[in-house]
Order: structure tokens, then sequence, then C-alpha cells
């Protein structure tokens, strides 16, 4: 059962079965949901995700940059201090080093100040291995940036004729 209507025939049921004919529908058959057999929902999916984990990552990256341009610019703006304290313990953080991959290692030192107030900091590795615990000194740091530690002068003690000596 079917029938022709000017140019375009009608099956039973209603769709058309020649489009090919009519402006704007030239080689478009099986409806509106055609575009989207499995392999295009799929492509649509993976392109929908790409684009969120590019977005994730962009996010991420603008985050650590402004992150680390208010810590520097906060550093910048605090006052360099030089106060007597006492190094009270080191410790390092090593990451990486997995596979082919080299390690990197941050070395922190924690400075208790004359008030009791604790201030753990960065330090290069040329100065951790220069601190020992219980040193006192003048520490020197700007915000978050340690300077230098300038250890306190101890008199030496020295041994003669088997007397100990100050």
């Amino acid at each position: 059962m079917s029938s022709t209507i000017g140019q375009l025939s009608v099956d039973g049921f209603g769709v058309f079965d020649d489009m090919n004919g009519v402006p704007g529908f030239e080689g478009v058959q099986g409806g509106f949901f055609s575009g989207l057999n499995e392999f295009g929902a799929m492509g649509a999916f993976v392109s929908i995700f790409i684009g969120a984990v590019f977005l994730i990552v962009a996010g991420v990256i603008v985050y650590a940059i402004i992150s680390g341009v208010r810590t520097w610019s906060s550093n910048n703006a605090a006052a360099l201090l030089t106060l007597h304290s006492t190094v009270v313990a080191k410790r390092t953080k090593v990451t990486g080093g997995s596979g082919d991959s080299s390690a990197t290692t941050r070395y922190y030192a924690t400075f208790e100040l004359d008030n009791g107030e604790r201030v753990e900091l960065i330090v290069g590795g040329n100065h951790y291995g220069m601190l020992v615990e219980n040193d006192r000194g003048m520490l020197t740091y700007q915000g978050t940036r340690f300077k230098q530690f300038e250890r306190d002068v101890q008199p030496q003690s020295s041994v003669r004729n088997g007397q100990f000596h100050m």
C-alpha cells in the first residue's frame, strides 16, 4: 500500500521512501537520529571526553601558575626578618625516581624562634648539610623563603696534656 504525492512516494507507514528530490534533504536517509548510530554516538562521546580532560588539565596548569605567582608575590611583599632561633628538626621529601625518571629531593628545616613560634622552610641541599639539630643562631628569611642561618659562635674546647680546657 503506497501512494504518490507529487514527486514523493509514501509507504504504508507515512514515511517518505525517497527524499533525494526534496531541497535540503539530499542524501539524508533514515530520519533525525540517523547520524547517531553506534559509531557516531561513540565519536561524540569520545570528543566530549577528550575536551573535558583537556579543560581539566588546562585548569590544573592555570591554577598552579596562579598559585605560584601568588606565593612569589606574597614573599616579595613580606619583610626580610633576621631572628634568633634554634634548629629543631630537619627532613627530606623525595619525589619521582620510579622507572627511568629522575628523583627530586626537597630539604626542609624547622626553626624555633625565641618567642616559641616555629617556622618550617625549604632550604638548599648545601645549607641542609650544614645545619645540625639544636644549633642556635640568627635565621634570615622572607615569607616562606630561607635566606641564611648564621650559627652562634661557640668557644672551642681542646685537650692539652690530657687536660680538658675551655
